[in-house]
């Protein structure tokens, strides 16, 4: 039988197939390793494709998502490979069509009962018709990441211990120099102790490290960034599990002409189950990222409520709404930003699933381009074997 171990990743979780409700069947190659192909399709209508509050343009847009996961296990050890396409066609604006990929590795290697490593690396190539930097002009991104965990400890110990590396570099894929001042190589460290207080909670405390060069030469928002945190995860009952953690964060650029940032920080994850049909999500968290336009700082307070019901057998739905604020730091410029959505779903089979659903943006910026509301329709069907 082909099973995985149960083991905490910090950095990246095992991979799996997209959440859906089909229960896909895997194609066995051998003793202990298989590959699962999935598709997913989705026929829909968007009402403001690029996401501007001038000129905006509508379309009718098909996305076809193939992916396959090939796992191996060899004693407790997992080896996973995932690939995904997304193929974007817009049938009122044909030069926006693009196919997007995503290739990601993940190896879970367990060397006794205290001491495992955890191995990833991922590469994507994107493009994003909306919020573009230049109107009309899709933003392309290619990224690679490596990284690793090293977790020591029992997991039910009462000590528990983290140390995790990764690192980042972008790349534009546009030109004419669009978002060349976006390319950057990123360093990240971050380390977690773990003590546990009860058998089902935790307390924790967190540091991360970051190290962020720009390539464009002379950047001004080349920087290092510090986390430190407290916190407390949870699994008290059979309803609620959750983390939270808080502290400070600074970001210090390298350009002293630029004003540093010190920023609380948190993030909270709790998921609520009050009947076994029954989910309920909800998450916040506060930070300072690179904006979506630029590489200019924002920082940013998230706020999300989600719900998923199982109302029979094969009827389920999912229901969330997020609130985010982006305050630009060096700018007279505060962007709200709300985003709702319901869908509902139908299982026709084992292997095949049938959706509708909606999806409502709503951005409030001094920009009038940022200004707008979006309205997105879709029909998606989710099969495998």
């Amino acid at each position: 039988m082909f099973k995985s171990p149960k083991i905490l990743f910090a950095a990246a979780a095992v991979m799996t197939a997209p959440a859906l409700a089909v229960e896909p069947e895997s194609i066995q190659l051998g003793s202990g390793v298989r590959v699962t192909p999935l598709l997913d399709v989705e026929v829909g209508y968007d009402d403001n494709i690029r996401g501007v509050g001038v000129n905006e343009e509508s379309s009718w847009v098909t996305r076809i998502s193939p992916s396959a996961l090939l796992e191996a296990m060899s004693g407790l050890n997992l080896y996973q490979l995932r690939y995904q396409a997304d193929i974007n066609t817009y049938h009122s604006s044909q030069d926006d069509n693009h196919v997007n990929h995503n290739l990601e590795g993940l190896g879970t290697l367990v060397f006794d009962q205290r001491n495992r490593l955890n191995l990833k690396a991922n590469y994507t190539e994107t493009e994003q018709i909306a919020n573009s930097r230049v109107l009309g002009i899709n933003d392309q991104f290619n990224t690679t990441s490596v990284g690793a965990v090293y977790g020591f400890g029992v997991p039910a110990a009462t000590i528990n211990l983290d140390a995790g590396v990764e690192h980042t570099w972008r790349r534009t894929d546009n030109s004419a120099g669009i978002n060349d001042d976006r390319e950057y190589d990123n360093l990240a460290l971050n380390g977690i102790l773990y003590f546990r207080v009860s058998p089902k909670t935790r307390v924790l405390a967190e540091y991360r490290h970051e190290e962020r060069e720009y390539e464009l030469t002379g950047s001004p928002f080349d920087n290092d960034r510090n986390i430190a945190l407290l916190g407390v995860t949870w699994d008290a009952t059979a309803k609620t599990v959750g983390t939270i953690k808080a502290g400070h964060e600074k970001r210090d650029f390298d350009d002293a002409s630029r004003k540093d940032i010190s920023n609380s920080f948190w993030e909270l994850d709790v998921t609520w189950q009050p009947r076994p049909l029954s989910t309920v999500t909800l998450g916040t968290s506060k930070e300072s990222r690179e904006g979506e336009f630029t590489a200019e700082y924002v920082k940013s307070t998230n706020y999300d409520i989600g719900w998923n019901q199982r109302w029979t057998d094969r009827v389920h739905s999912d229901v969330y709404y997020a609130f985010t604020e982006e305050d630009y730091v060096d700018q007279s410029r505060t962007d709200d930003i709300n985003r709702a959505g319901v869908r509902l779903n139908y299982d026709l089979l084992r292997w095949a699933t049938v959706g509708i659903g909606y999806t409502y943006y709503d951005r409030d910026s001094p920009l009038n381009v940022r200004d707008y509301d979006r309205n997105i329709y879709m029909l998606n069907f989710n099969v495998s074997l």
